[in-house]
């Protein structure tokens, strides 16, 4: 990404983006084949159906707003990475590698999620224990905590304290995805919870970003970030904990 940006704009990546996501489709159109016609007796519901079915229940919901409120905080906290560094006087260099290694580090709590709900981890806890991280990491990375520290010390604790944020935060994707499946009202509706939880992701993607920018220009600088990241964690920590009595038995047993 930063080489062609370097090399051409911001415009000519997000074109081959598109152009890239436009020719994976035609493929996926053309390659893979049409799914074999159900018997009479097992015609698949219609997708209206299946979609009003998926939000008439509690958790396609659950793990919809879950979702919603990790991309908020994550793509707030990543997305403005560079802005901040660059604003600290870091070499774009160094700002473009520290970014990288930020988000990368998200995939340690992807692997890890998978690994402890097979060893019987609950998923509501690894959940909760992804939330408070990243509430916690974002308030030490932005909050007044290090600021007595030597600039130096501060800059490493700081930044300490964001790869925890995209690390252990990294939990809670891979624990949803795990838990769509089995929440999903039945086999037929598994496609439309994942894809309403992923609609919610865009969704917090896109108002997370806007609202720390807002924050940010209130405050007169990136000091408020951790209000907003750690209202989301709030919330999700309360979402993962204050499930209905029904929901909470099956994500015991998933």
């Amino acid at each position: 990404g930063p080489l062609v940006i370097a090399v051409a704009s911001w415009q000519a990546l997000w074109g081959a983006l598109a152009a890239l996501t436009a020719a994976m489709a035609l493929s996926l159109s053309v390659l893979v084949p049409a799914d074999a016609r159900a018997g009479r007796g097992g015609v698949p519901a219609g997708w209206s159906v299946r979609l009003r079915k998926t939000l008439s229940s509690r958790g396609p919901w659950l793990v919809a707003l879950c979702f919603a409120v990790y991309s908020a905080q994550w793509m707030s906290v990543i997305g403005f990475l560079p802005s901040v560094y660059s604003q600290a006087g870091l070499p774009a260099g160094w700002t473009a590698v520290a970014t990288a290694v930020a988000a990368a580090v998200n995939i340690i709590g992807n692997v890890a999620s998978g690994r402890l709900l097979q060893r019987g981890v609950r998923p509501d806890r690894l959940l909760f224990a992804g939330y408070a991280a990243m509430g916690l990491g974002a308030w030490i990375a932005f909050g007044p905590l290090a600021a007595g520290l030597a600039a130096p010390v501060a800059a490493m604790v700081r930044y300490a304290a964001i790869l925890a944020f995209s690390m252990l935060g990294g939990m809670i994707p891979g624990t949803l995805f795990s838990m769509a499946v089995r929440l999903a009202p039945d086999e037929q509706t598994v496609s439309t919870t994942v894809g309403w939880m992923q609609q919610w992701s865009c969704f917090g993607q896109f108002v997370g970003p806007p609202l720390v920018a807002w924050v940010a220009h209130r405050a007169g600088g990136w000091q408020g970030t951790w209000l907003v990241t750690g209202g989301c964690a709030l919330a999700g920590m309360g979402l993962a904990m204050g499930a209905p009595a029904r929901l909470r038995a099956v994500i015991a047993h998933i």
